[in-house]
């Protein structure tokens, strides 16, 4: 039997709005409630899981942030942490979320927008070690995914290869040149997890955090391969390590004996 045309219209035409189903979540966040519109299974898992998939994130930035910080987001997915953060600060103070995966950044604001946040400025660009042109490698394109990288095919914790699904030209800062520029403002606070140049990122704040206004405290992802060097580089500019913390995933690798420079996890580095 053939399907009449105006009936394979509407089938089409009921497939086209699945996609734009969305549902809203609010969170409870100690005593702060926000509100997230997810539009897929893992922004749900996002929203709900804020205080479960990376506590020790949670637990930083609640005893680290004050009223009137600047926290600086770099690789702010759809803004879970960037929206806590706001909460924190107060309108006197500043967030600044970098996120260069444009689904996950269109999310990002209207979350924001939601929650009628007017103390938080979003840039849509890498940033790395440079000013430069380069690839946005996307590994997807659905929002709240990970593993894009700004000039390389690399990713996650291991560092494996990926195919890209897209490719976008795109300017790539310093951190040093948009706080030179005024684009930003000096950090007090300071996150870092972009699945995999984090060592760069670093080396392009560099002026930074050797300043007398450096940031007070800096989370950073240490991916597999790359945790001494980061370590170390973070040490000669003053900073120690002062904590480690894994995901829910993380901790269970290290109970089933899996050493720790084998698993990605977030350290964090306060001054000297």
């Amino acid at each position: 039997m053939k399907i009449p045309l105006k009936y394979k219209a509407l089938l089409k035409i009921g497939k086209f709005l699945i996609k734009f189903i969305f549902l809203i979540v609010k969170i409870t966040d100690k005593k702060f409630t926000t509100t997230y519109i997810c539009s897929n299974k893992t922004e749900i898992q996002r929203a709900t899981s804020l205080w479960l998939k990376e506590p020790g994130t949670m637990q930083w930035l609640d005893s680290n942030l004050k009223s009137g910080d600047i926290f600086l987001d770099i690789g702010a997915n759809m803004g879970v942490y960037t929206l806590a953060a706001a909460h924190r600060i107060g309108n006197s103070g500043k967030v600044y979320a970098i996120e260069p995966h444009k689904p996950s950044a269109i999310t990002l604001m209207q979350n924001i927008k939601l929650n009628l946040f007017n103390n938080i400025e979003i840039l849509t660009i890498p940033v790395t070690d440079k000013f430069k042109v380069g690839k946005f490698n996307y590994k997807n394109f659905s929002s709240a995914l990970t593993g894009s990288q700004f000039n390389s095919k690399k990713t996650n914790s291991n560092q494996e290869a990926f195919v890209p699904v897209i490719q976008e030209i795109i300017v790539a800062f310093s951190i040093d040149m948009l706080i030179q520029i005024k684009a930003l403002r000096t950090p007090n606070i300071v996150k870092i997890d972009v699945d995999g140049i984090e060592d760069k990122i670093l080396l392009g704040m560099k002026k930074t955090l050797l300043s007398s206004n450096k940031p007070r405290s800096i989370q950073v992802e240490l991916n597999v391969g790359k945790q001494i060097k980061i370590e170390k580089f973070l040490k000669s500019v003053g900073y120690n390590l002062v904590s480690r913390h894994l995901t829910y995933n993380g901790n269970l690798k290290l109970q089933e004996g899996v050493k720790i420079r084998k698993i990605a996890h977030n350290a964090i580095f306060e001054i000297n």
